[in-house]
Protein backbone atom coordinates (compact mmCIF):
# COMPACT_ATOMS: atom_id res chain seq x y z
CA UNK A 1 0.00 0.00 0.00
CA UNK A 2 1.39 3.28 -0.87
CA UNK A 3 2.66 5.73 1.85
CA UNK A 4 0.47 8.67 2.63
CA UNK A 5 1.54 12.44 2.63
CA UNK A 6 -0.41 13.39 5.61
CA UNK A 7 0.21 15.74 8.75
CA UNK A 8 -1.11 14.87 11.80
CA UNK A 9 -2.89 18.29 13.34
CA UNK A 10 -3.47 17.55 17.18
CA UNK A 11 -3.66 19.94 20.29
CA UNK A 12 -2.24 23.38 20.22
CA UNK A 13 1.02 23.24 21.58
CA UNK A 14 2.26 26.14 24.14
CA UNK A 15 4.93 28.53 24.05
CA UNK A 16 7.20 27.15 21.22
CA UNK A 17 6.43 30.15 18.13
CA UNK A 18 3.37 31.82 16.59
CA UNK A 19 3.67 28.86 13.79
CA UNK A 20 3.81 25.92 16.56
CA UNK A 21 1.07 26.87 18.08
CA UNK A 22 -1.00 25.05 15.31
CA UNK A 23 1.02 21.80 15.01
CA UNK A 24 1.48 19.74 17.21
CA UNK A 25 3.83 16.44 15.64
CA UNK A 26 4.02 14.96 11.83
CA UNK A 27 2.72 11.70 10.79
CA UNK A 28 5.65 9.30 10.39
CA UNK A 29 5.79 8.60 6.34
CA UNK A 30 4.69 5.36 7.36
CA UNK A 31 1.21 6.26 8.43
CA UNK A 32 -1.39 3.72 9.02
CA UNK A 33 -4.24 4.92 5.88
CA UNK A 34 -6.98 7.31 6.91
CA UNK A 35 -10.38 5.17 7.75
CA UNK A 36 -11.99 8.10 9.18
CA UNK A 37 -15.36 9.90 7.12
CA UNK A 38 -15.05 12.85 4.91
CA UNK A 39 -17.75 15.77 6.50
CA UNK A 40 -20.54 15.71 3.78
CA UNK A 41 -17.95 14.00 1.32
CA UNK A 42 -16.09 17.28 0.75
CA UNK A 43 -14.61 18.07 4.31
CA UNK A 44 -11.03 17.25 5.51
CA UNK A 45 -10.21 13.57 5.64
CA UNK A 46 -9.78 12.73 9.35
CA UNK A 47 -7.07 10.07 10.65
CA UNK A 48 -7.08 8.39 14.26
CA UNK A 49 -9.24 10.38 17.13
CA UNK A 50 -10.32 12.21 14.82
CA UNK A 51 -7.55 14.17 13.82
CA UNK A 52 -7.12 16.52 10.79
CA UNK A 53 -5.13 15.31 7.74
CA UNK A 54 -3.96 17.81 5.25
CA UNK A 55 -3.12 16.87 1.52
CA UNK A 56 1.35 16.37 1.28
CA UNK A 57 2.00 19.40 -0.25
CA UNK A 58 0.26 21.81 2.52
CA UNK A 59 1.94 18.94 4.49
CA UNK A 60 5.22 19.99 3.48
CA UNK A 61 4.42 23.60 3.32
CA UNK A 62 3.86 23.06 7.35
CA UNK A 63 7.27 21.13 7.64
CA UNK A 64 8.95 23.87 5.80
CA UNK A 65 7.99 26.68 7.92
CA UNK A 66 8.49 24.31 11.04
CA UNK A 67 12.43 23.80 9.99
CA UNK A 68 12.76 27.50 8.95
CA UNK A 69 11.11 28.36 13.01
CA UNK A 70 13.30 25.97 14.92
CA UNK A 71 16.44 27.02 12.66
CA UNK A 72 15.68 30.56 13.10
CA UNK A 73 15.93 30.06 17.37
CA UNK A 74 19.16 28.21 16.90
CA UNK A 75 17.45 24.77 16.95
CA UNK A 76 19.91 23.07 14.00
CA UNK A 77 19.19 19.26 15.02
CA UNK A 78 15.63 20.36 15.46
CA UNK A 79 15.53 21.63 12.08
CA UNK A 80 16.44 18.78 9.98
CA UNK A 81 14.16 16.14 10.19
CA UNK A 82 11.35 18.43 9.61
CA UNK A 83 13.51 19.76 6.46
CA UNK A 84 13.69 16.49 5.64
CA UNK A 85 9.84 15.32 5.94
CA UNK A 86 9.22 18.78 3.10
CA UNK A 87 11.33 17.09 1.00
CA UNK A 88 9.78 13.69 1.39
CA UNK A 89 6.52 15.03 1.28
CA UNK A 90 7.24 17.60 -1.89
CA UNK A 91 9.76 17.41 -4.54
CA UNK A 92 8.97 20.68 -5.25
CA UNK A 93 10.78 21.73 -2.37
CA UNK A 94 14.25 20.43 -2.92
CA UNK A 95 16.37 22.79 -3.99
CA UNK A 96 15.31 25.59 -0.50
CA UNK A 97 15.19 22.38 1.69
CA UNK A 98 19.01 21.16 0.16
CA UNK A 99 20.49 24.73 0.93
CA UNK A 100 19.42 25.29 4.18
CA UNK A 101 20.36 21.32 5.25
CA UNK A 102 23.64 22.21 3.67
CA UNK A 103 24.20 25.11 6.23
CA UNK A 104 22.09 23.62 8.83
CA UNK A 105 24.82 20.30 8.92
CA UNK A 106 27.84 22.35 8.32
CA UNK A 107 26.80 24.44 11.81
CA UNK A 108 26.32 20.92 13.41
CA UNK A 109 29.54 19.35 12.14
CA UNK A 110 28.13 16.58 10.00
CA UNK A 111 30.65 17.46 7.18
CA UNK A 112 30.10 15.12 5.22
CA UNK A 113 26.38 15.33 5.08
CA UNK A 114 27.07 18.93 4.28
CA UNK A 115 28.86 18.53 1.45
CA UNK A 116 26.29 16.70 0.01
CA UNK A 117 23.86 18.62 0.00
CA UNK A 118 26.70 21.85 -1.35
CA UNK A 119 27.66 19.65 -4.18
CA UNK A 120 24.40 18.52 -5.10
CA UNK A 121 23.40 22.13 -5.45
CA UNK A 122 26.23 23.69 -7.00
CA UNK A 123 26.12 20.84 -10.00
CA UNK A 124 22.97 22.23 -10.46
CA UNK A 125 24.00 26.15 -9.50
CA UNK A 126 27.94 26.93 -10.10
CA UNK A 127 27.77 30.48 -10.86
CA UNK A 128 25.45 31.02 -7.77
CA UNK A 129 27.69 33.31 -5.35
CA UNK A 130 25.65 32.86 -2.51
CA UNK A 131 26.10 29.32 -2.70
CA UNK A 132 30.11 29.01 -3.16
CA UNK A 133 30.09 31.46 -0.26
CA UNK A 134 28.29 28.71 1.93
CA UNK A 135 30.61 26.37 0.56
CA UNK A 136 33.72 28.42 0.92
CA UNK A 137 32.76 29.36 4.54
CA UNK A 138 32.33 25.31 5.11
CA UNK A 139 35.90 24.62 4.19
CA UNK A 140 36.79 27.51 6.51
CA UNK A 141 35.58 25.64 9.35
CA UNK A 142 37.30 22.55 9.06
CA UNK A 143 40.73 24.88 8.66
CA UNK A 144 40.62 24.05 4.46
CA UNK A 145 41.97 27.57 4.28
CA UNK A 146 42.88 26.91 0.75
CA UNK A 147 39.70 25.24 -0.71
CA UNK A 148 37.77 28.42 1.38
CA UNK A 149 39.94 30.85 -0.71
CA UNK A 150 39.31 29.08 -4.24
CA UNK A 151 35.08 29.17 -3.54
CA UNK A 152 35.24 32.49 -2.10
CA UNK A 153 37.31 34.12 -5.31
CA UNK A 154 34.33 31.99 -7.23
CA UNK A 155 31.46 33.54 -5.46
CA UNK A 156 33.57 37.35 -5.90
CA UNK A 157 34.05 36.82 -9.32
CA UNK A 158 30.00 36.18 -9.74
CA UNK A 159 29.40 39.42 -7.49
CA UNK A 160 31.53 41.87 -6.53
CA UNK A 161 29.18 42.93 -4.42
CA UNK A 162 28.90 39.95 -1.82
CA UNK A 163 30.57 41.49 1.13
CA UNK A 164 30.03 38.60 3.03
CA UNK A 165 32.21 36.34 0.67
CA UNK A 166 34.76 39.55 1.19
CA UNK A 167 34.93 39.52 4.66
CA UNK A 168 34.83 35.33 4.47
CA UNK A 169 38.07 35.70 1.65
CA UNK A 170 39.33 38.26 4.01
CA UNK A 171 39.13 35.37 6.97
CA UNK A 172 40.65 32.37 4.69
CA UNK A 173 43.80 34.79 3.46
CA UNK A 174 44.48 35.91 6.91
CA UNK A 175 44.75 32.39 8.22
CA UNK A 176 47.38 31.93 5.14
CA UNK A 177 49.31 34.66 6.50
CA UNK A 178 48.68 36.73 3.63
CA UNK A 179 48.01 39.76 5.85
CA UNK A 180 47.96 42.58 3.12
CA UNK A 181 45.37 40.65 0.64
CA UNK A 182 43.47 39.72 3.85
CA UNK A 183 43.13 43.43 4.67
CA UNK A 184 42.21 44.38 0.96
CA UNK A 185 39.16 41.55 1.18
CA UNK A 186 38.22 42.62 4.48
CA UNK A 187 38.05 46.82 2.96
CA UNK A 188 35.69 45.36 0.30
CA UNK A 189 33.08 44.13 2.82
CA UNK A 190 33.17 46.02 6.02
CA UNK A 191 34.80 49.90 7.09
CA UNK A 192 38.54 50.85 7.39
CA UNK A 193 38.02 50.28 11.07
CA UNK A 194 36.05 46.85 11.06
CA UNK A 195 38.38 45.74 8.39
CA UNK A 196 41.43 45.89 10.91
CA UNK A 197 39.51 44.62 14.15
CA UNK A 198 38.76 41.43 11.74
CA UNK A 199 42.36 41.29 10.72
CA UNK A 200 43.76 41.54 14.13
CA UNK A 201 40.61 38.87 15.76
CA UNK A 202 42.18 36.13 13.76
CA UNK A 203 46.18 37.15 14.09
CA UNK A 204 45.07 36.91 17.94
CA UNK A 205 43.05 33.67 17.19
CA UNK A 206 46.65 32.82 15.47
CA UNK A 207 48.26 33.46 18.80
CA UNK A 208 50.24 36.56 16.77
CA UNK A 209 49.07 38.91 20.08
CA UNK A 210 51.32 41.71 19.56
CA UNK A 211 50.29 42.37 15.59
CA UNK A 212 46.95 41.54 16.90
CA UNK A 213 47.44 44.41 19.10
CA UNK A 214 48.63 46.71 16.81
CA UNK A 215 46.13 46.07 14.25
CA UNK A 216 43.38 46.85 17.04
CA UNK A 217 45.29 50.34 17.45
CA UNK A 218 44.73 50.72 14.14
CA UNK A 219 41.50 50.54 14.00
CA UNK A 220 40.47 52.47 17.10
CA UNK A 221 42.82 55.54 15.24
CA UNK A 222 40.24 55.10 12.65
CA UNK A 223 37.48 54.56 14.14
CA UNK A 224 37.70 55.32 18.29
CA UNK A 225 34.02 54.07 18.79
CA UNK A 226 34.38 50.65 17.71
CA UNK A 227 33.51 48.87 20.55
CA UNK A 228 34.52 45.90 19.81
CA UNK A 229 37.98 46.55 18.81
CA UNK A 230 38.54 48.19 22.43
CA UNK A 231 36.60 45.32 24.22
CA UNK A 232 39.07 42.87 22.81
CA UNK A 233 42.39 44.99 22.81
CA UNK A 234 41.56 45.53 26.13
CA UNK A 235 41.28 41.40 27.02
CA UNK A 236 44.36 41.28 25.21
CA UNK A 237 46.51 43.80 27.12
CA UNK A 238 45.45 42.92 30.35
CA UNK A 239 44.20 39.29 29.68
CA UNK A 240 44.21 38.26 33.86
CA UNK A 241 41.49 41.28 34.33
CA UNK A 242 39.83 40.10 31.01
CA UNK A 243 39.46 36.28 32.75
CA UNK A 244 38.15 37.77 36.33
CA UNK A 245 35.39 39.87 34.63
CA UNK A 246 34.26 36.78 32.85
CA UNK A 247 34.17 34.66 35.68
CA UNK A 248 31.99 37.28 37.55
CA UNK A 249 30.08 38.04 34.73
CA UNK A 250 29.27 34.19 34.93
CA UNK A 251 28.49 33.87 38.49
CA UNK A 252 25.94 36.86 38.69
CA UNK A 253 23.81 35.38 35.71
CA UNK A 254 23.75 32.35 37.63
CA UNK A 255 22.30 34.38 40.26
CA UNK A 256 19.63 36.01 38.48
Amino acid sequence: MALRNTILLLLILPSIGCFRDNVRELWSSSAKPNTGPVANGTGPATGPNGAVELPGKQSAELCLKMAESLEAEGKDADAVPYYEKARLLDTSWHDRVSRRLAVVYDRLDEQSRAMKEFQDQLQKYPKDSVLLCDIGYSYYNRGQWTEAENHLRKAISQDKSNKRAWVNLGMALAQQNKTNEALEAFEKGVTAAEARSNLAFILAVRGKTEEAKQAYRAALQLEPALNLARIALNKLENPEAAKNAKVQTAGASEAE
